[in-house]
């Protein structure tokens, strides 16, 4: 089935067609795909305007030579994702460290007094996506090896809020990103190979499961995730939860389901 979407809150219009209808369920709320698009189109505009304030116009200029800044606030959804990509692409690793240093600091500051303050407590991020013609194994797979080959662009794009994603050498998952509702990204690394320390409850009605935990550089387990996948007559379900310390703000955790939508749902259109 082929849909046209026209966003809602998002102030326009886009003649992309997308080929397989994806319904969301974030935390116990039904919403819409445009409602999912929307947020993202909010969340594109705010990280381009981070990006557009820390980089200035002649290093943009150089990074973006042929699609001026001040002209993508009103592109297409589409039009603003690639280009948020290059962007970041083009910028580099290094140059993403750089930019975001203060911030990154900061939030492994917060992150490990959160930790200290829970003392072991956690609360959750929930949501649920159904996307029709798509494989739950096949889905892990195409997912599990974006981490594997580090084919960073597709990480990098489903959500404006990546910064940097990649698979390491040791075959961890680098995230720096922008968690829900957290006023700056942090940076964290999935180490898959462990789930002792995880919360999260294995639902054994989905057998395929992406699980691990998260971890700063010295070890310490900031969080997880345990994303659980099933097949239901031809289409996927997906249970997409992440673990916080109990401490953060609830609003950080609200915004997060959110986050969870765009990026699983991008991550699903794309794993054709």
């Amino acid at each position: 089935m082929l849909i046209s979407l026209a966003l809602t809150g998002g102030g326009e219009e886009t003649d992309m067609a997308e080929t397989i209808e994806i319904q969301a369920i974030v935390g116990a709320r039904r919403v819409t795909r445009e409602q999912v698009r929307a947020w993202e189109s909010r969340r594109a505009n705010a990280v381009l305007n981070k990006m557009t304030a820390r980089l200035g116009p002649r290093a943009l200029a150089e990074l973006l030579p042929d699609r001026p800044i001040e002209t993508l606030s009103a592109a297409p959804l589409e039009t603003r994702r690639k280009a948020l990509t290059d962007l970041k692409t083009r910028l580099g690793h290094a140059g993403i460290y750089a930019m975001l240093k203060r911030e990154l600091a900061f939030s492994e500051r917060t992150a490990r007094t959160a930790v200290a303050v829970s003392r072991g407590r956690t609360q959750h991020s929930v949501t649920r996506l159904s996307a029709p013609g798509r494989s739950a194994e096949r889905f892990a797979a195409w997912f599990t090896n974006l981490v594997v080959v580090d084919d960073e662009p597709p990480m990098v794009d489903s959500c404006p809020d990546h910064y940097l994603q990649r698979g390491l050498p040791d075959g961890r998952h680098e995230v720096v990103e922008t968690t829900g509702g957290s006023p700056m990204p942090s940076r964290f690394v999935i180490d898959y190979t462990r789930t002792e320390a995880l919360t999260i409850p294995v639902d054994p009605r989905y057998p395929i499961q992406i699980a691990g935990q998260a971890l700063l550089d010295d070890g310490l387990t900031i969080g997880g995730v345990r994303h659980q996948f099933r097949d239901n007559e031809g289409t996927l379900e997906a249970l997409l939860t992440v673990q916080f310390p109990a401490a953060l703000p609830a609003r950080l955790i609200r915004e997060h389901r959110w986050h969870l939508a765009v990026e699983f749902s991008n991550w699903l259109l794309a794993s054709v």
